[in-house]
């Protein structure tokens, strides 16, 4: 039967049961580490009976032993070269986590120099001579692994899975209280309140945080995997057991220490490196191999299970096992379930850490925290977002087909004002009402095409984009990044293209009439340029608050690939939105109503009853365009500042 968690050390055997990984709920450090240099390659995954640690003096360690400074209260875990106690140090009355190993080995002088938030402190080192014993001093952290919480997960509903459901986790496994810790009580607080996703990137960060903090001072960890991730009560995740960890040579060269580790969560290049043996293959297991590791943690974490299936079996041909786990890796991580609804920025973001070719995965563990930090703020601002109504469903359904048939019903509707109001106003002698329809043919034969041309050449790469977006599994950021940037020129562009169709012709049309027919008068000149700019003005504010809707309630939200920085950019992006918003939620009320205004100057007297009618029907036409451009700007632009809000 294949094993789930094989580890290259003697005391990962069992694929995380509770006889040798970490037993109890109040845990610290899991599934010791052995120098896996001392015994031939694939020894080390084969199962080993337990011992205890070698102990000249006398027995083995047992509760209520006093050993040195320490009283030993309980076992929490045990493996094959070592035990850890729940202890008592009687100097200082507190309760510690004992490491009892035999005297070997480096893990406390590479302990003492992570200092972290997120990482298991070790307080002192001394040894035993009598017993030839290493007894290493630790914090102890009451709670549960990460393995423990994914098990406890995968026994509940997909749906009922939330950072509320982790903490009911940990307190269910926890037996031990925990110290007051006003800072870590605020992580619990926050954790309460987030949905999974959010919860779940927040413990992947953090631990980033703390492989970055590691690998900054030359340190590889090597054994990223759940049951070495400890989950205090408060829900604040710890990174422990750096007993295969290496020390990195940053001048190059070969890591001093043996190559170790869990072959279920391991690099396919630290497959490789364990199974041959090489150095130049050792020297290839760098701090992208803790990244890949990390990426196998959040992808069990996410979907409850790891995307490959363990083929090393006890007993079984190892060297043929091995290859099949290179080959297997080497093709890629496997799409994610079906029943697994994750957003596509943390898809995007587990399978990067997951690529073959280290080159392709985050070169820092840090990068892989603001990534992390990023899709959580993506989720909480989708979560926050407006509730979307009939309109802004189709818009997110087909953008761009939809944007652009909103987008040409107010110059539709601006055409009908514009006929209406040369109807009425503009008197036209017979040669020039001859002309007039040659002029609006090569007017429009022109303009349309022109700004049709314009358009496309401005919205055609944001829509690549966007299509990239859905279909690639490796879209490009850069380029997605400048169609963002892009979406958002878009109202300017709206802006742009409805003064170069409609205002040009306040003026063409009374040139044209002119060179054909002769002098025009200026009342002429006047009433071309009202109607025009009165119908382009109507066209252009309502054809601008479609457009910023569509690019900021629609597109903005989903183009990112990398949401790293989120906030910070968002702000330097939207900084002039609000501004804009304002200024088209004026100009929605006050363009009809100043239209309404000119017409009802103009005065009845001078119209037949045919015109007159028109006239009433304009006029009352421009009022309730009035009014429903208030209440629609009104409701687009609440619902737009609020989009903004939540970027803030």
């Amino acid at each position: 039967m294949a094993d789930r968690d094989t580890s290259v050390t003697p005391a990962d055997h069992s694929g995380g049961n509770a006889t040798t990984g970490l037993v109890g709920v109040a845990t610290v450090v899991t599934q010791l580490g052995t120098e896996v240099g001392a015994v031939p390659p694939y020894r080390a995954m084969l199962p080993t009976a337990e011992v205890s640690p070698p102990d000249p003096a006398g027995g083995p360690l047992r509760p209520g032993t006093i050993i040195d400074d320490f009283e030993l209260l309980d076992v929490l875990g045990a493996g094959g070269f070592g035990q850890v106690f729940l202890a008592r140090q009687r100097s200082l009355g507190r309760h510690v986590a004992l490491k009892v190993t035999a005297d070997r080995g480096h893990e406390a002088e590479t302990l003492a120099r992570l200092e972290h938030d997120h990482i298991v402190q070790v307080f002192s080192e001394t040894v035993h001579p009598e017993r030839d014993l290493r007894l290493l001093c630790m914090q102890y952290v009451p709670g549960a692994t990460l393995e423990r919480v994914i098990a406890g997960l995968r026994a509940r509903p997909r749906a009922a899975w939330s950072g509320r459901a982790v903490l009911e986790i940990i307190d269910a496994a926890s037996t031990s209280p925990a110290a007051l810790d006003p800072a870590a009580l605020r992580d619990r607080e926050f954790l309460a309140g987030c949905d999974f996703v959010e919860a779940a990137c927040w413990f992947g960060a953090r631990l980033a945080e703390a492989l970055a903090h590691a690998h900054r001072l030359g340190v590889l960890h090597r054994d990223v995997k759940p049951a070495n991730v400890l989950l205090s009560r408060y829900g604040r995740p710890y990174l422990a057991d750096f007993s295969v960890s290496a020390a990195a040579r940053r001048a190059g060269g070969a890591a001093e220490s043996p190559l170790g580790g869990t072959l279920s969560y391991m690099a396919p290049e630290h497959l490789e490196a364990f199974a041959t043996r090489d150095p130049a293959a050792r020297d290839a297991v760098d701090e992208r191999a803790d990244i890949y590791a990390l990426g196998m943690v959040l992808y069990e974490l996410f979907v409850g299970r790891l995307p490959f299936t363990p083929t090393v079996s006890r007993g079984g041909p190892q060297t043929e096992a091995l290859a099949g786990m290179i080959a297997e890796r080497r093709a890629g991580p496997p799409p994610l379930p079906g029943e697994v609804e994750i957003p596509t920025t943390v898809a995007r973001l587990l399978r990067r850490c997951l690529e073959p070719r280290p080159e392709h995965r985050y070169p820092r563990a840090a990068d892989l925290a603001q990534a992390l930090d990023g899709c959580r703020e993506l989720r909480h601002v989708e979560a926050g977002l407006p509730e979307p109504g009939p309109v802004t469903r189709l818009l997110q359904r087909w953008p761009f087909a939809a944007g652009c048939a909103f987008i040409l019903l107010p110059h539709l509707l601006g055409s009908v004002v514009n006929v209406s109001y040369n109807a009425l106003r503009i008197r036209l002698s017979p040669e020039q009402a001859a002309s007039f329809p040659q002029l609006v043919l090569l007017y429009n034969a022109v303009t349309y095409p022109l700004c049709l041309l314009m358009m496309a050449a401005v919205i055609l790469p944001v829509r690549s984009a966007w299509r990239q977006l859905g279909r690639s599994e490796r879209p490009d950021a850069a380029a997605v990044a400048a169609a963002r940037r892009r979406a958002l020129r878009l109202p300017r562009w709206a802006i742009a293209l409805s003064c170069l169709g409609w205002l040009p012709g306040g003026v063409l049309f009374p040139l044209g009439l002119r060179l054909r027919t002769g002098p025009v008068g200026t009342d002429l000149f006047g009433h071309f340029l009202v109607s025009f700019a009165v119908s382009g003005l109507i066209a252009l504010t309502y054809s601008v608050l479609v457009v910023q809707f569509l690019t900021l309630r629609v597109l903005y939200p989903r183009f990112w690939v990398d949401a790293a920085g989120l906030r910070v950019t968002a702000r330097a992006e939207l900084r002039s939105v609000d501004r804009r918003l304002g200024v088209f939620q004026f100009l929605a009320v006050l363009i009809p109503l100043a239209g309404a205004l000119m017409m009802i100057g103009v005065g009845p007297e001078t119209f037949t009853p045919d015109e007159y009618r028109t006239f009433r029907l304009l006029v009352t036409g421009l009022i309730a365009l009035g009014m429903t451009g208030l209440g629609v700007a009104i409701l687009v632009v609440s619902r737009l500042r609020r989009t903004l809000d939540v970027f803030r």
